[in-house]
């Protein structure tokens, strides 16, 4: 059989990247491992440059009725008698009005919906349950469906396979791999009634997090420390119901309808990038060319965002007779590299700053937080970053700023200069 593109991974970012190019008549193949959905946990939170990707491909009537907004995140911290010593928004009602909200939205119907979306083409083939074997050159790959061995030719071929990528692997692309020393254990219950906005809320060892799913469901994740989980099984589910009831008293009631471990997922964060992109036509997107620490909500978003300016750049390529002018996906890397580093580099200090315990670093992390919120330009930076929508980094003079300026309101085109533009998205497509 043979493609234009060749897909190697049917998760959101497979599936993103597949329905953009079958919008443009460009026959694609995905190849995906797993028979249904999965049962393993992955994002759940699109943030607004997700949401405004998908809205660009016309999926907006289509998730609105699938999602949960989310417009503000509390953050709380507890001392030792549990009582408050902080409670903050975040807010992305800082943001111009087109990146005022995320949403949540569980990730198998987000997928479910990308595929639905994607087979009404006719030019999207699927190929599932299959499996990946080898690359037989750089535009062969041998796949087995079933007891059949099957080589499928593309002019482009995709890795869109996860952390362990065979696709990263065969052409030798190098990574480079940090672990934590702490983990998470995550699953969703039906949710309170007055539960409206996410929270984060931590104590000196512990961590947190609540996100309203649609109908009335949560999901949360609590950071645990190595070895804990092991214990936690031994001691049985009270201990878990003790830990959520304890920093969220709300839950009692909710969180004891988690009745099976199997319910829960346990999550050993690692945060891992590569050294480039993409070998000759061969490219690698999402997890496959970047980990991300799962504190700021990233890594799902990260993939589709991949998605979406390989996708456009893979199109115009093909509009302009340029598909085997591989070189161009340098302009994949250089638009890509630069924003996924810097998340990548945000999602880990976000890791470090709940990852260490004891009452003085609970203390330093209290007067960060605050600062960030109060000080208008640390909360506009923050949540412009964690948007996807721009990229205003935190710089050393930030923390005098804030000395000055405290509260200052911001000019919107002050804001508007640092969000991503057509001709920063896309920079192939400005006429030179």
């Amino acid at each position: 059989m043979k493609v234009e593109v060749l897909i190697i991974g049917g998760g959101v970012a497979g599936l993103s990247l597949a329905l953009k190019l079958v919008k443009q008549s460009i026959s694609v193949m995905v190849v995906e491992r797993d028979s249904g959905f999965g049962h393993i946990y992955k994002g759940e939170l699109l943030q607004p440059k997700t949401l405004m990707i998908f809205n660009q491909l016309g999926l907006a009537p289509v998730l609105k009725p699938e999602v949960n907004p989310l417009q503000e995140i509390i953050t709380k911290e507890l001392n030792d008698k549990n009582e408050e010593m902080l409670n903050v928004v975040m807010s992305y009602r800082k943001l111009p009005t087109l990146f005022q909200s995320a949403a949540m939205i569980p990730h198998n119907r987000l997928k479910e919906l990308l595929l639905k979306e994607a087979i009404a083409y006719d030019c999207f083939h699927l190929m599932q349950p299959a499996t990946f074997l080898e690359l037989k050159s750089n535009h062969q790959a041998i796949v087995k469906k079933e007891e059949e061995t099957v080589v499928i030719s593309a002019n482009i071929i995709v890795g869109a396979d996860g952390r362990g990528s065979k696709i990263r692997k065969s052409k030798n692309v190098s990574l480079k791999t940090q672990k934590y020393q702490h983990d998470f254990l995550t699953f969703s219950f039906p949710s309170p009634p007055n539960l409206n906005h996410g929270e984060m809320i931590a104590d000196e060892t512990r961590f947190l997090g609540l996100f309203p799913l649609p109908n009335q469901r949560v999901r949360t994740v609590l950071l645990i420390r190595p070895g804990e989980y092991k214990q936690f099984k031994q001691e049985g589910l009270q201990t878990v119901y003790d830990h959520y009831i304890r920093l969220q008293p709300k839950l009692d009631g909710y969180v004891q309808q988690v009745k099976k471990w199997k319910e829960i997922q346990l999550m050993m964060p690692i945060r891992h990038t590569v050294n480039r992109y993409f070998v000759d036509n061969i490219i690698i997107i999402g997890d496959a060319a970047h980990s991300v620490h799962p504190m700021a909500g990233e890594g799902m978003n990260l993939a589709i965002q991949d998605a979406d300016i390989l996708g456009e750049l893979i199109s115009w390529m093909y509009e302009t007779n340029q598909a085997t002018e591989y070189s161009l996906f340098q302009w994949f890397e250089s638009v890509r590299k630069e924003r996924v580093n810097y998340l990548s580099w945000l999602s880990h200090m976000s890791a470090y700053m709940y990852g260490i315990q004891g009452k003085g670093w609970q203390q330093l992390r209290v007067a960060a937080i605050k600062k960030l919120v109060e000080t208008e330009l640390l909360h506009v930076k923050h949540m412009l970053n964690i948007s996807g929508a721009g990229l205003w980094p935190f710089q050393a003079l930030d923390g005098l700023k804030a000395l000055t300026s405290g509260k200052r309101t911001l000019h919107q085109k002050e804001i508007e200069r640092h969000i991503f533009s057509t001709s920063s998205d896309y920079p192939w497509q400005i006429d030179k």
